[in-house]
């Protein structure tokens, strides 16, 4: 029996239950590996459900406001996933037309080789390896290939051997076979080789290399700094003052209060003075109620939230508005704006 016929026996007996796996709607299965893209499994499972209730179907989605499409994604991260799945559900609208061919899927913005693999596959049956960090171990591991991952020769040369041992009858089931593999039995660490389907010609189980493949360069990154400094101004009514993220920085599209910047830990006493520079407003009372920390890719956030009651209002500018304070729960807000509502039990 050859290696495709082996893990595909594998995975039809042991297959990881999941939503997305129950049909072959190509609406369905985009969204869920747009939700996989940089997330665990085990997170997006709730996610998928919900998306799927709120919005069954392209329609649906491309009738929506981005605003509600990025609060159910709300937690999730990498927002612009969220929005470069909105803006092909507009543009499908237009089309009217889902793309079937891997070449085609590619060509919009956020379906990048293995998104487009895996959609051409798993629902049209095209002939393509979906190669994503799984796959790189598995083959790597079996076939004893020591080339840098992260190199595009090596990419290539992946594509062109996996292709040559894919099933040509299931391709889509061989795909989602090397994920699951990869998921289950071939892990990073506590590999589980003895109920790999195909031990007994694995190049590093015989050579004991399991744990030296896949070899992948390490970048090293410097961490950038930022401290960030949210004044949460209400008025005499418990309106809040909301925020739309719109520049190209970090949670795009997202919600936040008025914000102070800094490069540095400001005192209180400097805050309240870029405050009065930068929002002109009458306040009192202006008193840190929440801290925190935050990681995301390649900076640390070191958050502070300020409370702020204005006595007159004065904002300058046009992003800014108010909402009444039972209205919050309805805007999409990034992980630490969310962590200081539910601390001031706003949501």
């Amino acid at each position: 029996m050859d290696f495709s016929k082996k893990i595909i026996n594998w995975y039809e007996k042991n297959y990881r239950k999941l939503p997305w796996r129950e049909t072959k709607n190509p609406y369905y299965i985009l969204v869920s590996e747009f939700m996989l893209q940089q997330t665990r499994v085990s997170k997006i499972v709730k996610y998928y459900s919900n998306f799927i209730k709120k919005f069954p179907n392209l329609e649906k989605l491309a009738q929506a406001e981005e605003k509600n499409v990025l609060k159910e994604w709300e937690g999730l991260g990498y927002y612009s996933r969220a929005r470069n799945l909105h803006s092909f559900a507009k543009s499908l609208k237009k089309d009217n037309l889902f793309p079937k061919k891997y070449e085609e899927l590619i060509k919009y913005k956020g379906i990048g080789p293995y998104t487009g693999a895996a959609i051409a596959s798993i629902c049209f049956n095209e002939m393509i390896p979906a190669v994503d960090g799984n796959a790189y171990r598995v083959f790597s591991r079996y076939l004893g290939i020591y080339d840098d991952i992260t190199s595009a020769a090596t990419k290539n040369l992946f594509r062109i051997i996996i292709l040559k041992m894919m099933d040509s009858e299931y391709p889509g089931i061989f795909n989602q076979a090397i994920m699951d593999i990869g998921s289950i039995l071939c892990t990073p660490k506590n590999t589980k080789c003895l109920l790999c389907p195909v031990k007994d010609s694995c190049f590093s189980i015989k050579n004991d290399t399991v744990y030296k493949l896949p070899v992948k360069r390490i970048k090293k990154s410097v961490l950038k700094h930022r401290f960030f400094y949210y004044i949460f101004i209400y008025d005499q009514n418990k309106n809040i003052c909301l925020n739309k993220r719109s520049s190209k920085d970090i949670w795009k599209g997202l919600y936040d209060f008025p914000l102070i910047e800094s490069k540095k830990n400001l005192t209180v006493h400097e805050i309240k003075d870029k405050v009065w520079k930068r929002f002109k407003i009458v306040f009192s009372n202006l008193m840190i109620t929440y801290e925190i920390k935050h990681q995301i890719t390649h900076q640390i956030l070191s958050i502070q939230f300020l409370n702020c009651e204005i006595l007159r209002k004065k904002i300058f500018f046009d992003n800014f508005f108010f909402v009444p304070h039972d209205e919050i729960g309805k805007y999409p807000f990034p992980s630490p704006i969310i962590f200081f509502l539910k601390h001031e039990k706003m949501i």
